[in-house]
């Protein structure tokens, strides 16, 4: 069914167009079973793409969500912090201490923009499930502002905790893979995070490095999709001492972007200070890169085979031709290898996994899945082509009530099914 929509939306831009025509109820309904396929298999990258992207634009078209999103039962505490869309604050959800990004109110003329923006974010954080990524747990509505809530981290962003603890090369090494498993997993889902460095990378209570904040991230998709309308393009946003050569020529963020990103991230560890940090402005930055300079080598990032090793690495990761920077499998490679030897950080449990809104989906909507002819008619309506006749009619093999129930019955030993029911009534 994945490839039956995907083909549709590749194929014929007056039926994806129709399909993102609608309001209100139906787009709720479609908004839910988009997000149950993406759900599905996980594994189904290729075909998952355009059915990512299609997520995305009727989202911030109907100005709707999925429903497993919205979260319920949330205390506010205290602001922490503020930034250009956003005031974070912390919470606790369900005894759990959780950090709160609330949207800023701005003048009403503003306010549908940015209520996009997180929308935006939502669902592509929605999507995210690794270890090396900070979950996301849901969203949230406080004094009628929209909020995305996601678990606190107590230690901080990873540069300030590096400063805290004395200095340990192999934990360094652990940290940065992490960052890179964290990459990888990104770009295997067609993510481009388009914002990477030290404040955006958080340490875990078992002392693990995730990525968080895909406010500017966006999807690719493959070269033969359609064509999206600049309504879902980002204007050049980021941060200016991380962002690759191409950037500053006005180019869009890709993957490889990301990658030179990640060596001025892998720098702003080996040193402790962000990239440039002897220039003053951004322009001055910009002018320097664009004039093919790199951040210099200090004795911190030399004195051993490893620490050799890694700055080769960073220094193809700022190759000024995007297409010769390595990949994040690459670079994975490259940290485990001898030359390097970084170890893999134990596989601990941070946070539960209960809280999140993948696994709230088990709980909502217990009923018999729609077969592919229903499918097709919640889905599109008559808005399919003539030729176009749908498929034999089937049930679609999604995960049926037998396997919820079961699932719910397996979970009320944890005594936690009454709440999530009560939340999802």
């Amino acid at each position: 069914m994945i490839e039956r929509l995907d083909e549709l939306f590749h194929r014929d831009k007056d039926v994806y167009t129709k399909f993102l025509a609608c309001s209100g109820a139906s787009a709720q309904q479609r908004l839910d079973i988009l997000q149950d396929l993406l759900d599905y298999d996980s594994n189904l990258v290729q075909n998952r793409h355009r059915i990512f992207k299609a997520l995305i634009r009727l989202s911030g078209i109907s100005k709707l969500h999925p429903r497993c999103f919205t979260i319920t039962g949330l205390e506010q505490q205290r602001h922490v912090a503020g930034g250009t869309f956003g005031d974070v604050y912390k919470g606790v959800f369900r005894g759990q201490t959780v950090a709160i990004k609330m949207m800023r109110v701005f003048e009403q003329s503003d306010i549908d923009a940015v209520l996009k923006e997180f929308s935006r974010e939502a669902i592509i954080w929605r999507q995210l499930c690794h270890p090396k990524l900070l979950p996301f747990f849901g969203l949230y509505y406080l004094k009628e502002r929209l909020c995305l809530v996601s678990p606190w981290m107590e230690n901080g962003h990873i540069r300030a905790f590096l400063k805290k603890e004395p200095y340990d090369t192999d934990r360094l090494l652990s940290l940065i893979l992490d960052v890179a498993l964290g990459l990888e997993h990104l770009h295997k889902n067609g993510v481009v995070h388009s914002d990477l460095k030290g404040d955006n990378v958080f340490i875990t209570p078992s002392s693990r490095a995730c990525i968080a904040d895909f406010g500017l991230s966006s999807i690719i998709t493959p070269i033969s999709s359609i064509q999206f309308t600049n309504s879902l393009k980002h204007t050049q946003r980021g941060t200016i001492r991380y962002q690759a050569p191409e950037l500053h020529q006005g180019e869009q963020n890709e993957l490889r972007s990301d990658i030179y990103a990640f060596a001025c991230v892998l720098y702003e560890l080996l040193t402790g200070n962000p990239p440039f940090r002897e220039i003053r402005t951004e322009s001055a930055v910009m002018l320097a890169v664009l004039k093919g300079h790199r951040p210099s080598r200090t004795p911190s990032c030399s004195g051993t085979p490893s620490l050799d090793s890694l700055w080769s690495l960073l220094q193809d990761c700022w190759e000024e031709q995007p297409a010769m920077r390595p990949t994040a499998g690459q670079i994975v490679e490259r940290l485990l290898s001898s030359d390097i030897q970084a170890t893999k950080t134990h596989s601990v449990t941070d946070w539960d996994e209960r809280f999140t809104s993948r696994f709230r989906r088990h709980f909502l909507d217990q009923y018999r899945p729609p077969s592919v002819v229903e499918f097709e008619r919640i889905m599109f309506g008559d808005s399919l082509p003539c030729g176009d006749k749908p498929i034999t009619s089937k049930v679609i093999s999604t995960p049926t009530k037998p396997v919820i129930l079961a699932l719910t019955d397996k979970l009320r030993d944890l005594k936690i099914v009454g709440e999530i029911e009560a939340e999802v009534d």
